[in-house]
């Protein structure tokens, strides 16, 4: 349905088949997000007016919808009972709420094999696509803290790997090599200089596999897309509430939350800037961003964990890369793009953030002792 006109017939049609007693009255799609199609829909049920998120499911990326919906109902059970069990006030507002189809099932499939699921909307937020300072660095990563302090105990083997091999650093250095090696889209030449950087630091993909076989890094249930889009900020406050968009939640390490996060909100420049333009550390929002988790998090990290956090930020933003630039070479396919060239651009700007992390990675190893 993206890029289409909204349909308002059929979006009630489908809130109808949920257990939510009414008629849709409004809807509006709902900005944000790369994968899913989101609506945003006011229902009428007598004099009362409720708003609800309603979305699509894309089944080209997650190819088993009911199995990503058994996560997060799970995962979001247990972050309730965290909730309550901390007297957390506004614990409504702090997780998200699945609203059932009325069959009972986490997610609904239509006649024409599109699937469906429906969340109460959380009144008073708002989301980011970038950080505005070191405030909302803190905010948004305090909230990444709560959301992996309350997880601490959940049982990560329970969950269905949603993408397999999300964030193996190794394996996406083949992808890369094998798009280089079949370069469908003839532009390899033009990125030597980006293939000769992936190469020589490829060492990088061992570091924390060995970590986690030595057994010095826990198992857990991790968000493994930890960005200031999925946090949903309260309006009034500036805090950060909520945790969304919990497709990708997984069993894997901490740090690769940690490092998304480092990889997403310290940057001097944004995404999709050029390396030329410049690429530094910026270090207010880094101390902001690590206080913000280390804190939250608390005594549930371990000490390898902790030492190794600017690395899993080196790491994370080093594998951003190595996707940009293999999308790059196969033409483009999975990230969308304004136009050509652009996924390069991205590519080059987080290979150059990882060579800032690189030179300074004993300064910020130090701030991060300092907390």
């Amino acid at each position: 349905m993206r890029g289409e006109s909204l349909d308002l017939a059929l979006l009630s049609d489908v809130v109808a088949r949920f257990a939510v007693p009414g008629r849709v009255v409004a809807a509006a799609h709902q900005a944000g997000g790369h994968i899913h199609d989101s609506f945003k829909v006011e229902v009428l049920a007598g004099l009362q007016r409720r708003r609800f998120l309603l979305q699509t499911m894309n089944a080209h990326v997650f190819s088993d919808p009911p199995a990503v919906m058994r996560n997060i109902e799970a995962v979001s059970c247990h972050l309730r009972r965290a909730l309550v069990a901390e007297g957390a006030l506004d614990s409504s507002r702090r997780v998200l709420t699945l609203v059932p189809p009325a069959s009972g099932a986490a997610c609904l499939r239509d006649e024409q094999g599109q699937w469906w699921r429906l969340f109460q909307f959380i009144e008073g937020t708002e989301s980011v696509t970038s950080v505005s300072g070191p405030d909302q660095a803190r905010a948004a990563a305090a909230a990444y803290g709560a959301f992996a302090r309350r997880l601490h105990d959940f049982d990560a083997s329970s969950l269905a790997l949603t993408i397999p091999r999300f964030h193996d650093t190794a394996w996406r250095l083949e992808q890369l090599e094998r798009a280089a090696e079949q370069d469908a889209a003839g532009r390899a030449g033009g990125c030597r200089t980006e293939l000769a950087f992936c190469r020589e630091h490829a060492e990088l993909a061992q570091v924390l596999p060995a970590l986690a076989a030595a057994g010095e890094l826990p198992e857990r249930a991790v968000h493994n897309d930890a960005k200031p889009a999925n946090v949903l900020f309260d309006v009034t406050t500036g805090e950060g509430l909520c945790v969304i968009d919990l497709d990708t939640v997984m069993p894997g390490s901490a740090l690769h939350d940690a490092g998304d996060l480092l990889r997403s909100m310290t940057s001097s420049a944004g995404e999709d800037r050029t390396a030329d333009a410049g690429v530094d550390v910026d270090l207010p929002l880094f101390d902001a961003a690590t206080a913000g988790w280390l804190h939250e998090f608390g005594d549930a990290l371990t000490r390898p964990e902790r030492e190794h956090l600017v690395f899993a930020g080196l790491l994370i933003t080093f594998e951003q890369g190595l996707r940009f630039l293999a999308d790059h070479l196969d033409g483009d396919r999975y990230f969308r793009i304004p136009a050509p060239g652009h996924n390069l651009r991205r590519a080059r700007n987080q290979l150059a953030l990882a060579t800032a992390l690189l030179r300074r990675r004993s300064e910020l190893e130090r701030r991060v002792a300092a907390l």
